[in-house]
């Protein structure tokens, strides 16, 4: 018989200020309706298969300017978040707002995880039109799956055996706000 893995994921990396607009780390991020977050062992740069509260710690991303928070996360943001998505029902998982309040980023999904990456390893990275893209110049947003389910029984499954169908639902809205009140 034939099984496969499946751990999709969409990477889309925002700086809502622009390709040339710098630091990231003053937009705000919000992380919808989450049960916690999946804590990295430090070795492996994998889930420990914990899912932790957020209260009180700088992984509570409640419309939060993301540079106030980064401080006390050693390297950055590369954590997943347990979304509460019930039966694939396609919920708002995350949403980046530029620092004037002018541009949003939202990616709404029936995935299980929304990942959150603060561009950590960006170093002088070359793009568009000559900019250069250093540590925190963007946050990439990726609804998938839980990286490492395969190895821990308590995530959700990830295996897709024959026969099976694997469909999931991942939109990205961008909006633009003339008076920047949202």
């Amino acid at each position: 018989w034939y099984q496969r893995r499946v751990r999709e994921a969409v990477v889309s990396t925002q700086s809502t200020g622009g390709h040339k607009s710098g630091s990231a780390l003053d937009n705000k991020l919000t992380v919808f309706d989450y049960a916690g977050y999946l804590p990295m062992n430090l070795d492996t740069n994998l889930p420990t298969g914990e899912i932790v509260k957020t209260r009180g710690t700088p992984f509570n991303l409640d419309r939060s300017r993301i540079g106030d928070l980064i401080v006390d996360v050693p390297g950055g943001y590369d954590h997943s978040f347990h979304l509460c998505t019930k039966d694939r029902f396609v919920v708002p998982a995350a949403e980046i707002e530029s620092k004037d309040g002018r541009y949003r980023v939202r990616i709404l999904t029936d995935q299980p995880g929304i990942h959150v990456y603060s561009g950590n390893y960006l170093a002088g990275t070359k793009g568009k039109d000559g900019a250069v893209y250093d540590k925190h110049s963007g946050i990439a947003l990726e609804a998938q799956n839980f990286p490492n389910a395969v190895n821990i029984p308590s995530f959700p499954n990830c295996i897709l055996r024959e026969g099976e169908e694997y469909s999931r639902n991942i939109t990205f809205s961008f909006v633009i706000c003339n008076s920047g009140m949202g």
